[in-house]
């Protein structure tokens, strides 16, 4: 499900390209649930470029999106075109198009390395061997990697970054957790980023996932606090038997009762209880820890409804109103699991992105993040 064609808006369905990575590697990109027979290809041709800032979705699918404000990622980008996969598209870069046209095979791979799929003066065989990217114009042999800092847990306790708590409602489409109302406790995101020297100039940050998987959020939105709906009770499996999806874990719920404002954080701890680190496991991620980016529902505070994999059987014992609606905003999106790196936008001109990929494992074991791009100078 992609958009490809000669027009940005023809829509054609073309399967998965490199919307995963290859299973044999140890840093994997957001699998999604696409067919990964692209991946595979690319990364047996290029093995080189597994767990590097090539390992990943930006080669072919493009970060920008008609509309958007500044520039949208990969991952929002696909999630706004095919509307959460009910539709067909998604926009490729020139190489991804490149890559289409000459059949999408180990052959097309050859055939387009010596073209210049995006216009920047450099091949695309060029590019991979400089790890930059042969799909975006703006990623350059050449170019200055852009500032980054590494942060701690630690760092930001002993820097005196306060701490917050509230209870959270987390709804999502169809996460074997079910949705749930939960206690958190974190950092202000936006504290983070201030600590870590964000740029005045900064107009949003990608939170990175160790899979991959991307979130973006504007400074608006991480400025904010945000309204919550009151609870829902009774749809527990206490209730409902194996048809009960909602966890009631956060203390003090009351019926009737609204949650607490919410803001986005970095947290690391829900209900009482650090997260475990997360590790890659047969090419998907498993766990949540150390460090997790949570945000309450942004747009439309709401109530739970059932998995979109439930069986009709369970459907049919909720009201209406809980049963699977995708027009209901599911914030688990937004819940970053296992965060390793946050870019903040816009790069300074002339730089590209830092090699990201080759800090996960320590952000991971020192529960750490690296943030990157519009930062200030160091003084």
């Amino acid at each position: 499900m992609r958009l490809t064609g000669k027009t940005e808006i023809q829509i054609i369905v073309i399967g998965g390209l490199f919307f995963a990575l290859a299973a044999s590697s140890t840093l994997a990109y957001y699998k999604g649930g696409h067919k990964e027979s692209d991946s595979d290809l690319f990364f047996n041709t290029y093995p080189q470029l597994i767990g590097t800032r090539l390992d990943g979705c930006e080669v072919c699918h493009a970060r920008s999106m008609a509309g958007a404000p500044g520039q949208a990622n990969v991952c929002d980008t696909c999630h706004a075109l095919t509307d959460y996969g009910r539709k067909s598209g998604n926009k490729l870069t020139p190489y991804g198009m490149d890559y289409l046209k000459h059949g999408r095979s180990a052959a097309a791979l050859a055939a387009i390395e010596k073209l210049d799929s995006d216009g920047d003066g450099a091949s695309n065989i060029e590019e991979i061997a400089a790890l930059t990217n042969p799909g975006d114009a703006q990623s350059v042999p050449g170019k200055k990697t852009t500032a980054h800092v590494i942060i701690s847990y630690d760092e930001l306790v002993n820097k005196g970054v306060a701490i917050t708590e509230h209870a959270l409602f987390i709804n999502s489409s169809h996460s074997r957790e079910g949705d749930g109302y939960v206690d958190i406790r974190g950092f202000p995101l936006i504290e983070v980023l201030k600590t870590a020297g964000m740029s005045d100039q900064a107009t949003s940050v990608e939170v990175i996932s160790l899979d991959g998987y991307s979130k973006m959020f504007s400074m608006e939105q991480l400025r904010g606090t945000f309204p919550q709906a009151a609870p829902v009770f009774g749809l527990d499996k206490e209730t409902l038997g194996e048809c009960g999806w909602v966890r009631y874990e956060a203390k003090n719920l009351k019926e009737g009762v609204p949650l607490p404002d919410a803001q986005i954080l970095l947290a690391f701890e829900e209900n009482g209880t650090s997260y475990a680190p997360a590790s890659i496991a047969d090419g998907r991620i498993d766990g949540v820890g150390p460090l997790r980016v949570t945000a309450p529902q942004l747009k439309n505070p709401g109530v739970p409804d059932i998995s979109s994999r439930a069986t009709e059987e369970c459907a049919q014992k909720v009201p209406e109103k809980h049963r699977f609606n995708w027009d209901y905003e599911k914030n688990a999106d937004y819940c970053v699991k296992a965060v390793v790196a946050i870019r903040v936008n816009p790069l300074p001109p002339g730089e590209i992105d830092i090699d990201w990929p080759q800090y996960a494992k320590k952000a991971i074991d020192e529960k750490s993040v690296v943030i990157f791009g519009a930062l200030r100078p160091m003084q």
